[in-house]
């Protein structure tokens, strides 16, 4: 993970204008031009709730986009999301990502707990949160507009205590799999 820089609004820009990658995002994306994806980095600098990052190889490509939302520092909770670049799908980055982060969170940030939010329109993002210990929390009922038809949003979350017990369980950063 690293900060977003200039030199990769190109890429966002390309990823948000993208109908089939924001289709299953839980926030509606409208075409947007480069300035304005200068504007919004502008804005996501300035706003202490948010930590927006870049998720790159060691020494390689960007893969995607990934960060913390709605920070309540005093809860010790935030908002987690992640967009995988197409190209690099179904190769276990997605998990890579989302394990990172809650390390990141639960470490580093000493947050007890993390939400995410999944369109049931998007299935192979529900099955890679609760691979990595997520836990379905609720559904908001026809939440979201997507292609003419009302979708469901699920809730789900994940608590210090159960993200401590799942790297233990799978020795995850001590594999060849975990902390690249």
């Amino acid at each position: 993970m690293r900060a977003i820089e200039k030199k990769d609004l190109p890429l966002l820009h390309v990823w948000f204008n993208d109908p089939d990658l924001v289709f299953g995002l839980g926030d509606i994306h409208f075409p947007s031009s480069l300035l304005q994806q200068e504007k919004w980095l502008e804005r996501m600098q300035k706003n202490e709730a948010t930590i927006r990052l870049m998720a790159q190889e060691i020494g390689g490509p960007t893969i995607g986009y990934t960060g913390f939302w709605n920070i309540h520092w005093r809860d010790r909770r935030a908002e987690h999301a992640v967009v995988i670049d197409p190209a690099y799908r179904g190769k276990k980055y997605g998990q890579e990502v989302i394990l990172t982060c809650a390390r990141y969170a639960f470490e580093e940030m000493d947050l007890s707990r993390l939400d995410a939010t999944i369109l049931a329109a998007n299935p192979a993002s529900l099955k890679v949160y609760q691979a990595c210990g997520f836990k379905v929390e609720g559904t908001l009922r026809s939440h979201a507009l997507r292609n003419g038809k009302r979708v469901d949003r699920i809730m789900l979350g994940l608590l210090d205590s159960e993200y401590f017990a799942l790297v233990k369980k799978n020795n995850y950063w001590d594999t060849a799999e975990g902390g690249k």
